[in-house]
């Protein structure tokens, strides 16, 4: 009998991965815990996908309440720090606290996070705040890293088979603001080029 894991998704791409290389070892609760995406149509979006996955893979999906206000108050500190930085610490212990404490609910002792297939998300800083969490609800994190042997390009092929919606930020305004603006600059270089 496999045991149990609570998986936190932060989007069906990574989901669909996830489930692909743990799926074996563990019996997957998924659990969708975004505050911090945004607009609401985005949030919809990506849960609705983060649904089609789990059905897909005959799991069961369990959503978090949808409550930006705590995710603009908890990074609020940060605003003005980049991608990659303090502000995205904020945001994991966030989303892996909320995580590790419906692990502690539903009497799950064991979690992981599909965010570390991006290659924009920092291992370490995420284990660490990973631990964290789950330090501070007495249950255990497992430490993963899906990125590593192709795994953010194979997720790309498996969720292009998959037929799921691939977002191009990590979900939050700030970042969604920072991708606008890499677009202009390599719009940019290529009419400089030209």
């Amino acid at each position: 009998m496999k045991e149990q894991l609570v998986l936190h998704i932060c989007c069906a791409p990574d989901q669909a991965w996830g489930i692909h290389e743990l799926g074996e070892q563990y019996d997957i609760t998924c659990f969708f815990c975004n505050p911090n995406i945004s607009p609401l149509d985005e949030y919809t979006l990506r849960l609705d996908e983060a649904y089609k996955v789990a059905k897909h893979y005959g799991l069961r999906l369990v959503a978090d309440d949808y409550n930006p206000l705590s995710w603009e108050k908890t990074v609020e500190p940060y605003l003005s720090t980049p991608e990659g930085g303090e502000r995205c610490r904020a945001c994991f212990l966030l989303r892996l606290g909320r995580t590790s404490q419906f692990c502690k609910d539903v009497s799950i002792n064991k979690f992981a996070t599909v965010m570390s297939v991006s290659p924009h998300k920092n291992i370490k800083m995420l284990n660490e705040t990973g631990h964290q969490s789950a330090h501070d609800q007495s249950v255990q994190y497992i430490e993963t890293n899906l990125k590593k042997n192709d795994g953010f390009k194979k997720s790309t092929l498996l969720s292009a088979e998959l037929g799921l919606y691939r977002q191009d930020y990590c979900g939050c305004r700030l970042s969604k603001a920072e991708s606008e603006i890499r677009k202009l600059n390599r719009k940019k270089v290529i009419s400089d080029l030209k």
